[in-house]
């Protein structure tokens, strides 16, 4: 890119300071491109992406509601129910998290006390049984349908990665594992 530039630079700096000379003022010496568009295979491919690309981005709002129409209205209702109410458990979690980590006062924070820490394990086995029920209806619906839940499902993974580490910083960098793995030998 560097090479090009330098290049149109150099190719074209005369015609620019010549540019008050004659009726086209120096750009009648422009140089012309000799290959200005891609081979044909390449062309062709660069032209079918775009199309694809620009047909995807503009869907409009109508295509949207055309969509959501489409859907169930009991799925409709699952997925906003969990829609709030995971947001809801999530907003929860994050306060007392942040409560937890405010190292206002300069000793590392308010700490947990026991009551904050029933109520942050509450929450947690909360988001855990919201994310069940998504997987276990997700594993009942088509593809399509089933892919709106993940959104939903990956905010909740990631609030469960924080707190497993949250909570091995305070066990002394165990994490509790429940149950046993079974391993292929």
């Amino acid at each position: 890119a560097q090479f090009l530039a330098e290049d149109v630079r150099a190719n074209t700096d005369s015609l620019l300071k010549s540019s008050t000379t004659g009726k086209s003022k120096g750009f009648c010496n422009a140089p012309t491109l000799k290959q200005a568009l891609p081979e044909e295979k390449i062309g062709r491919g660069l032209l079918e992406a775009l199309t694809k690309k620009m047909a995807a981005d503009s869907q409009t709002d109508a295509d949207v509601q055309q969509l959501v129409d489409s859907l169930a209205e009991d799925f409709r209702n699952n997925l906003a129910t969990f829609f709030r109410r995971s947001t809801e458990l999530l907003r929860h979690f994050f306060t007392l998290r942040s409560v937890f980590s405010d190292d206002s006062d300069g000793n590392g924070g308010f700490g947990r006390s026991e009551s904050q820490k029933a109520k942050l394990s509450n929450i947690v086995q909360e988001m855990e049984k919201e994310y069940g029920k998504m997987s276990e209806l997700s594993k009942t619906l088509e593809e399509e349908e089933s892919k709106m839940f993940k959104p939903i499902m990956n905010q909740l993974d990631w609030a469960f990665k924080l707190h497993r580490e949250d909570d091995s910083k305070t066990r002394g960098g165990f994490v509790a594992v429940s149950g046993f793995v079974p391993v292929e030998t």
